[in-house]
């Protein structure tokens, strides 16, 4: 799963743990976690998601579940205010990040005959929030970017998901004030 420092994602491995799942974590930051492994992954570095499949399929043969919900908030503010590099990197973290390391893990997948993928969106997807219109943008096609491929692999025995919470008490709203 990517982004299980902390937050959601925290909670999710922790979870998964507790049910006896073998979790690794990719983050770009180290997690100490019990019970669960943990990888230095930038998820917008293709070749970091790449090394990261492979050290898993080479320990585990397979990977189960894939949880995308590494996630860049960025700042609050109107849109005509936001700086353009910021809202690439919020697109490259909370969109292409899902797409390049479902690219990478589905094959995987493929080859076992199963698997899940679980794509994080956010309430800012579907109802679009004002000053965040870069993270609603990319929640949007995160969505949309489910829905599409759990329609080309239905027939498999690979599912696709999608959670959309609303504001949770974590860093991630947090940061944004009240």
């Amino acid at each position: 799963m990517t982004g299980g420092a902390r937050g959601i994602g925290r909670a999710v491995a922790a979870q998964l743990v507790r049910f006896g799942a073998q979790v690794w974590i990719w983050d770009i930051n180290p997690v100490e976690l019990d019970g669960a492994h943990s990888l230095t992954v930038d998820v917008t570095k293709a070749d970091q998601i790449a090394k990261a499949v492979a050290h898993i399929v080479d320990h585990n043969s397979q990977i189960d579940i894939l949880v995308n919900n590494a996630g860049y908030l960025g700042s609050y503010q109107p849109f005509e205010q936001f700086d353009p590099s910021e809202w690439q990197r919020i697109v490259q973290v909370n969109l292409i990040g899902v797409f390049e390391l479902t690219r990478q893990v589905l094959p995987v997948m493929r080859r076992a005959g199963r698997g899940w993928i679980v794509n994080m969106g956010s309430l800012a997807g579907k109802e679009g929030l004002p000053s965040l219109a870069a993270y609603s943008a990319a929640s949007a096609g995160a969505i949309a970017f489910t829905k599409a491929l759990s329609r080309e692999v239905c027939d498999t025995g690979i599912r696709v998901n999608c959670v959309a919470p609303g504001p949770i008490d974590t860093d991630l709203i947090s940061t944004i004030g009240p």
